[in-house]
């Protein structure tokens, strides 16, 4: 395949890791305790949105490494992209680096296929022992979705003549930003919260 199809499907790529990355920090902003005055205020339009936000990071990570089953379709994620890379040290490192991720994708792997996409009824009759065997903690999602921006700097940096980084700050700021701004407008305007 041709280079314009590896920049191509690296960007469609890229795109679904920036709504993951702004999913995921919207999802953690939207925690804070504080809010729940204006969530129970507005409770249907809440849940919804907290709910959606949720499942596209979690639907959203174990889509990114999914494999192309054979005889069928291919699908366009980082395993995906390895084809498009010479065999060599570059490639090697950065399926090492897939391969450190696979403990806890195993998690978010059950969660799509026993919960989110699926509901498997004897998931569902005892889903307190599935999250106890089967965890998706923040701090662990937080250094996955690093490694993640990682591993796509060092696929496209193996195209060109030098590193390429990933960066997804600005959607930890961004959400936070926005969030604050529209929490902060809603409290105003109902006089939630006293001015101090």
């Amino acid at each position: 395949m041709k280079n314009e199809d590896f920049n191509n499907y690296i960007k469609m790529l890229g795109n679904n890791v920036d709504n993951i990355y702004n999913a995921f920090y919207l999802w953690k902003n939207l925690q804070n305790a504080k809010y729940n005055t204006i969530y129970n205020r507005y409770k249907y339009f809440w849940g919804i949105t907290i709910s959606s936000v949720q499942l596209n990071w979690l639907l959203g990570i174990p889509k990114l490494f999914e494999e192309s089953k054979k005889g069928q379709e291919e699908v366009i994620s980082i395993p995906f992209l390895l084809k498009f890379i010479p065999d060599g040290q570059d490639k090697e490192k950065i399926k090492k680096g897939i391969d450190e991720q696979k403990p806890i994708l195993k998690n978010f792997k059950k969660w799509r296929n026993k919960i989110l996409a699926h509901q498997d009824k004897i998931i569902a009759d005892n889903i307190k022992d599935f999250y106890k065997k089967y965890p998706i903690e923040g701090e662990q999602t937080e250094k996955l979705l690093s490694s993640i921006a990682k591993i796509l700097g060092m696929i496209e940096s193996t195209t060109t003549n030098h590193s390429i980084l990933y960066s997804f700050s600005s959607f930890k700021e961004g959400s936070k930003r926005d969030l604050d701004g529209i929490i902060s407008k809603l409290s105003k305007d109902l006089g939630v919260f006293k001015r101090t």
